[in-house]
């Protein structure tokens, strides 16, 4: 079938993205440290052994990674109706999480869910450090886990005695404030929390995403079932592909700005 201009306005929209996204592909490569005095700089000073610069710098990172993947499969032209959207979860994850830990003007904020992110961290270092210790190791892999649980129980504690609250990270809340920051209009905002829950079902592979992206034939006057072809199409990939991209140019944006001194 011939593209429509809609499939066609989405693809440009998609591929125009390439020349940023290699542009933070390569500043990936190098370690980059707030200046003297920045936002940035004196924010880390409360926990330096984890700076919070960086673990911003890799939630934008990995955000980057996988909108790169995304288009990567749209390159080659294709396009997958639900496997698609769990890389684009990811990307909306890490976009999210950086703009909404960088956004804030208050320090004390700004430092508050630097350090709600690195609990979340360590909590699930922890989590798969337990798991290990139920399974087979030999005596040098035990010691070594040994070592890397006395160093994560040290840490555990530093970042809990500096924290002022003890709220738990809530991705959809994360996902939520992030949108109210760099989207405007309502409609927009709203859209990124309907795919944050929509693709959702695409990452625990539960199926009606699929739903949303499906047209239906006729029913079977006998049973009642209709055929549904859901065979992946661009505007789907556009709006959540678009909407990270969107976040990840505003939070690289957020993150130069604190790296910069007065």
């Amino acid at each position: 079938m011939p593209m429509t201009e809609a499939q066609r306005s989405a693809l440009t929209q998609m591929l125009d993205t390439a020349a940023d996204l290699d542009r933070w592909r390569l500043r990936a490569h190098r370690v980059e440290a707030p200046q003297r005095d920045s936002d940035l700089a004196l924010d880390d000073e409360i926990f330096p052994r984890m700076a919070i610069s960086q673990l911003a710098r890799l939630s934008l990172a990995l955000a980057g990674e996988h909108l790169r993947l995304g288009l990567d499969a749209v390159k080659a032209r294709q396009l997958y109706p639900s496997s698609h959207f769990t890389v684009l979860r990811g990307a909306l994850v890490g976009a999210s999480q950086a703009v909404w830990v960088l956004y804030p003007e208050d320090r004390g904020l700004r430092r508050e869910r630097g350090l709600t992110v690195l609990t979340e961290m360590y909590g699930q270092m922890d989590n798969y450090y337990r798991f290990l210790n139920s399974t087979q190791l030999d005596g040098n892999h035990r010691a070594s886990l040994d070592d890397q649980r006395r160093w994560l129980s040290e840490r555990r504690l530093d970042v809990a005695a500096i924290r002022t609250g003890r709220a738990s990270l809530n991705l959809t809340d994360v996902i939520g404030a992030a949108a109210d920051h760099v989207f405007a209009d309502a409609v927009s905002r709203e859209a990124v929390r309907r795919m944050w829950r929509e693709m959702s079902a695409d990452a625990h592979v539960l199926g009606w995403s699929l739903f949303q992206r499906t047209d239906f034939g006729p029913a079977d006057r006998r049973t009642g079932v209709g055929e549904g072809r859901a065979p992946g199409s661009p505007e789907h990939v556009a709006e959540p592909f678009m909407a990270s991209y969107r976040l990840l140019r505003f939070g690289w944006s957020l993150f130069d700005r604190r790296c910069e001194a007065p």
